[in-house]
């Protein structure tokens, strides 16, 4: 009996030992992804699907995004910039198909600089880093054409605060 008792008292005692501020609630903004919209480059005010759209770590290739949900439609993709680096690279490709190991495509590389800020969120969240003067560059992989006209920042100095908004658009 005397068991039972001291389980049952370790039990409460955990159970309310936790403050309110020790958990992070899931809408707290975290680090924010940096969100890239493809347009029209003739028609610029259009949103332009991109088919067979891919997006891999430029260092590995096994790594896609696609895996991760950073495509939210084929005209919009979200891309995680590294915390602990102001480069961030990945090959975007159009037209991607894997044929019984064959990678076939139209691969363009995108180059992403900035710098990184540490703000304080709260006790339980901890830090999230967000980023300024974001810059995106386009270059084309060897021997393929150039499918992304180019870039353009939707304000001067673009910083990566948040998701809600666009950041980048991409022209093709």
């Amino acid at each position: 009996m005397k068991k039972i008792i001291t389980l049952l008292l370790l039990f409460v005692c955990i159970a309310f030992s936790c403050e309110r501020d020790d958990i992070c609630p899931e809408d707290t903004p975290t680090t924010p992804r940096m969100v890239v919209e493809f347009r029209n480059v003739t028609a610029i005010d259009n949103t332009k699907n991109v088919a067979g759209l891919r997006i891999e770590d430029f260092d590995d290739a096994t790594r896609t995004l696609d895996d991760d949900h950073s495509i939210t439609s084929e005209d919009q993709m979200l891309l995680p910039l590294k915390t602990d680096a102001n480069e961030t690279k990945y090959r975007v490709y159009k037209s991607y198909a894997n044929t019984d190991g064959t990678i076939t495509g139209n691969p363009d590389v995108i180059t992403i600089t900035y710098d990184t800020e540490e703000i304080y969120v709260s006790r339980a969240c901890g830090y999230k880093t967000i980023y300024k003067n974001v810059l995106l560059t386009i270059t084309p992989e060897a021997g393929t054409d150039n499918w992304m006209i180019f870039a353009a920042p939707e304000n001067d100095n673009q910083s990566v605060i948040n998701e809600d908004e666009i950041h980048y658009t991409i022209r093709h």
